[in-house]
């Protein structure tokens, strides 16, 4: 009898006791970075959007960069050259709503910090992002950036889509009650998986006159 439960205690201590694992939950994959291009009528225009969650605030802090320029053709009048970066960190305080600092960087203005809210979606077919801010610095602006996006799939492995966009910039010198700098952008386009291309419209204005300047052409946008 003690040879029979030796035996069995010995073939059940050689077989691994395994216990079972919940599935560890995968984060969720981060938003493309596109990159724009758009060789216009006026001058050459660059542009690429970021948003990225931060892993290391288990992703209650979000990142957004909108940033593009503008060039010239011509070196002559490289001083008209224009840029204009607006970087958030953003706290979310519900997964579309968030509040934190901004800081952005425009050509003829300068640094414009400033602390605000942010509102973000994304669907299969659009995405919206909205920062009204008002700067901290002895220059008192309101900032409002907002990017609106319509892209339905136009076939049925969705590789195909219509691509629409409206892009603002607005900046006002609550100061003076005048108009600092703005932009407005419109996009018309086809997109097959992460390319785009179309039409484009860009409408600058600057200063309290709101001097304009127009610039259309065809763009490319990549998805990386």
């Amino acid at each position: 009898m003690q040879k029979l439960l030796l035996v069995v205690l010995t073939i059940f201590g050689a077989i691994p006791i395994t216990y079972a694992q919940a599935p560890q939950q995968q984060p969720a994959p981060q938003p493309a970075i596109p990159i724009e291009f758009v060789p216009g009528s006026d001058r050459f225009y660059f542009q690429a959007i970021l948003v990225r969650d931060i892993p290391l605030t288990k992703n209650k802090v979000r990142f957004i960069s909108v940033t593009n320029y503008a060039t010239e053709y011509r070196n002559s009048n490289a001083a008209a050259n224009d840029f204009v970066s607006v970087n958030i960190v953003s706290y979310k305080l519900t997964k579309n709503i968030g509040v934190g600092p901004s800081a952005a960087n425009v050509a003829g203005l300068g640094w414009i910090p400033s602390l605000g809210f942010q509102f973000g979606w994304r669907k299969p077919s659009w995405a919206l992002i909205f920062n009204p801010a008002i700067s901290i610095n002895k220059n008192t602006n309101t900032n409002n950036v907002l990017v609106a996006e319509y892209f339905p799939a136009l076939s049925k492995n969705q590789n195909w889509r219509l691509y629409t966009r409206l892009q603002g910039i607005y900046i006002h010198d609550l100061k003076q009650g005048d108009h600092s700098r703005s932009q407005y952008f419109g996009r018309l386009g086809l997109s097959y998986k992460q390319y785009t291309v179309g039409a484009a419209a860009n409408l600058d204005y600057y200063g309290a006159a709101k001097k304009e300047k127009q610039n259309y052409g065809p763009f490319l946008r990549v998805a990386l």
